[in-house]
């Protein structure tokens, strides 16, 4: 009962909030008999509409039942009310930004078929999670009367609930929020469409040059779904899945290790020792990430992308066994070997797999395919933290088939990978056998005319050919790709050297501090990965219509301020009590902010920026720097924690600044151009020209182009 933390609800308050809801249900209920009575108007978004409006009618309702009755315990009709609410509002917030979602790929992406097909999804994750939600709230007893601290009158999470805020926010804030975020950027990006087309100039190309055809532009086929699926599942999310697989069962792997010792020495394992072997076995992974970065180049030309991919599977099934077996072999030092072979699968997919979906992808689509390894990562993470859950593999006997689990993905890669086409532009250019190119391209694109796209290619081919080939060596010395090298220099060192892993580092003591029970903090840890998911998703639909630039100068912007505002949260929670709430908002802010930038564009920009012959000695060092910044940080960031406390964070928000200001000056926007454009554009500020072969036809330019090429060299 709550009977000692009563509050007042004066007369006032009930009559605004009754007269809301009084609105709310009357407009709620008008849609709805409209959308009945009038079947002209039934179309799908208005349908969309109605199940919202269903939603809102709920909470109408609900809300005005506890205003009325003015609870003042946990009652059974307080739980119902309170149940009814979470259920309405919750789904009122997914209801929302599905309708967003919908109008965003009917209007600007012109994809009604797509558009349509996705009803069913709405329909699942619009009911299906606020109901999941909120009978797991009823049955582990967190609805009930919260003494009107938030709500007035009416019942939502109970005031005895031990971890009120982790509730609070399931079951309505983070989703709030969430659509607070999504919907302004969709609104922008819809209100921009509509303004583009409603242009006079919208129609000139067709008008000006009536006997020119029109450049078809590309479209997700199904052999070209596929081969990204398979590709990013059987490579990009096993490079997730083992970056956060050790962390939760590590006090049994550590367990492991001191048992093992003491069987063979008849000792207990040294505390420094222990230690010693635990890093090693954590640091392992990204040390054989930067030697998996450095064999990117050789394999790539040798053997192709998607032979490189095929032959990236031994570096996971081996160590998948070897982990597997470790505690029977009785043998701590095979799972630290194994972290460093697994290291280089991931050191070779985090650059392989986008530079083969980029090569793959059309013009138009190839930074939306950009960020798929990049969600295949954070879904790899969000699968480990889910698997790593004490009741299902994070514990003693699940452990090592959890360790195991990686081998899965690889060996469906394996088996599927090779019925796809390797690149057309690696068939084309680099091996010069155009009739395996234009078979490739016609499989991807699902239509027999490719000749434009192979022009282009031609074109590019001819290009390198009068500059000559690159070597790994001569890229750090090539004039021409200066600026592009040091951009992805500084987006791969920004990337990392962001705070990421701190933020995940700090965030369980965060999650106590603010009254998250112990058992519970895994819970919302798989929460933030979900946040993680649904962000990376979000950036996939909008990149193509915001831009590469705008993403990444938002990204370490959101970066930059969270930082700092958890650097102030962090120092004063301890006597302002309110203020754990703020440091998780900036944790879950940060996140945000990293996953829809900074984590998934540097590589699309990688791939974008460079053309054939130089790419892979660009992902090479690009993916170098990636892995030793990732090590530097697990090595040095345990030390500058413990001698600046939380005051850690300003030095990231710096970097993020300073990542941020670079991009604004130097970074162009690369979205929807050829790769020999882009290279143009980087022509000036590199102070070179552009070779062509001898009879070529003179390269072609957009006028945005050269805008953009002026914007980004004029200061």
């Amino acid at each position: 009962m709550a009977e000692g933390n009563q509050t007042v609800v004066y007369l006032s308050e009930q009559v605004v909030v009754l007269g809301s809801c009084a609105l709310s249900f009357a407009g709620s209920s008008l849609i709805i008999l409209t959308y009945i009575l009038w079947s002209d108007l039934r179309t799908t978004p208005r349908r969309l509409l109605v199940y919202l409006s269903v939603a809102d009618w709920l909470s109408a309702v609900s809300y005005a039942y506890g205003v009325w009755r003015v609870f003042r315990t946990d009652s059974l009709d307080c739980v119902a009310q309170g149940a009814i609410s979470t259920f309405a509002n919750t789904s009122s917030f997914f209801w929302t930004v599905a309708i967003a979602v919908y109008l965003y790929l009917f209007i600007v992406r012109s994809s009604q078929r797509v558009a349509d097909s996705l009803v069913w999804l709405f329909h699942l994750v619009s009911w299906g999670v606020p109901l999941a939600i909120t009978v797991a709230a009823v049955c582990l007893n967190k609805i009930g009367y919260d003494a009107s601290e938030v709500s007035v009158g009416w019942c939502w999470v109970s005031i005895h609930a031990p971890d009120r805020v982790l509730w609070m926010l399931l079951t309505g804030k983070i989703w709030e929020f969430l659509a607070y975020l999504t919907l302004p950027v969709l609104y922008i990006l819809i209100k921009r469409h509509i303004h583009i087309a409603e242009s006079p100039n919208a129609t000139m190309v067709e008008n000006e040059e009536p006997g020119k055809p029109v450049e078809r532009k590309g479209r997700l086929t199904v052999v070209l779904v596929l081969a990204t699926l398979i590709s990013a599942f059987g490579s990009s999310f096993q490079y997730g899945y083992n970056v956060a697989v050790i962390n939760s069962p590590s006090p049994f792997m550590q367990q492991f290790y001191n048992t093992t010792y003491m069987e063979r020495y008849g000792s207990p394992m040294e505390e420094n020792l222990l230690t010693l072997l635990w890093s090693l076995s954590v640091s392992m992974y990204p040390l054989g990430g930067f030697f998996g970065s450095l064999m990117v180049a050789p394999l790539v030309n040798k053997l192709g992308r998607k032979g490189t991919l095929l032959f990236n599977n031994i570096f996971s099934i081996v160590p998948a066994v070897m982990m597997g077996v470790s505690e029977i072999a009785r043998s701590y030092e095979i799972i630290i070997v194994a972290r460093f072979i697994v290291g280089i699968c991931a050191g070779l997919s985090s650059n392989v797999v986008p530079m083969y979906l980029g090569e793959l992808a059309p013009k138009n689509l190839r930074g939306a395919l950009g960020i798929i390894p990049q969600l295949f990562i954070t879904i790899g993470i969000l699968s480990a933290q889910v698997l790593g859950i004490r009741h299902i593999l994070g514990n003693t006997t699940g452990w090592t088939l959890m360790l195991g689990v990686t081998g899965i993905p690889a060996l469906i890669e394996l088996l599927l990978l090779p019925f796809f086409p390797e690149s057309p532009r690696y068939m084309l250019i680099q091996r010069g056998d155009e009739k395996t190119a234009k078979k490739a391209l016609q499989r991807l694109r699902g239509m027999e005319d490719v000749d434009a796209e192979l022009s282009e290619m031609r074109l590019e081919d001819q290009s390198e050919r009068a500059e000559g080939r690159l070597s790994v060596l001569s890229l750090l010395s090539q004039r021409s790709l200066r600026w592009q090298l040091i951009s992805i220099i500084v987006m791969n060192m920004g990337q990392q050297l962001s705070g990421v892993n701190a933020i995940y580092y700090y965030a369980d003591s965060i999650y106590a501090t603010a009254g998250v029970e112990q058992n519970d903090i895994q819970y919302v840890t798989v929460g933030t990965g979900a946040v993680n998911v649904f962000m990376t998703i979000a950036a996939v639909f909008i990149v193509e219509a915001s831009g590469r630039r705008l993403l990444l100068l938002c990204g370490f912007g959101i970066c930059c301020v969270s930082c700092v505002l958890l650097t102030v949260a962090l120092n004063f929670q301890d006597s302002v009590t309110w203020m754990s709430y703020i440091s998780i908002s900036c944790v879950i802010i940060y996140v945000i902010g990293h996953a829809i930038g900074p984590s998934p564009i540097p590589y699309v920009v990688t791939t974008e920026m460079f053309r054939q012959s130089a790419r892979p000695a660009a992902f090479m060092v690009a993916g170098s720097v990636h892995w030793l910044c990732n090590f530097t940080v697990g090595l040095v960031f345990p030390f500058l924690e413990r001698g600046l406390g939380s005051y850690s964070f300003i030095i990231f928000s710096f970097i993020c600044l300073v990542t941020l200001i670079y991009i604004w000056l130097v970074v162009p926007e690369t979205k929807n151009k050829t790769f020999l454009e882009i290279c143009r554009m980087f022509a000036k500020r590199n102070k070179v020209e552009i070779k062509l072969g001898d009879g070529d036809l003179p390269l072609k330019e957009s006028k945005e182009s050269l805008e953009d090429a002026g914007r980004v060299t004029a200061f």
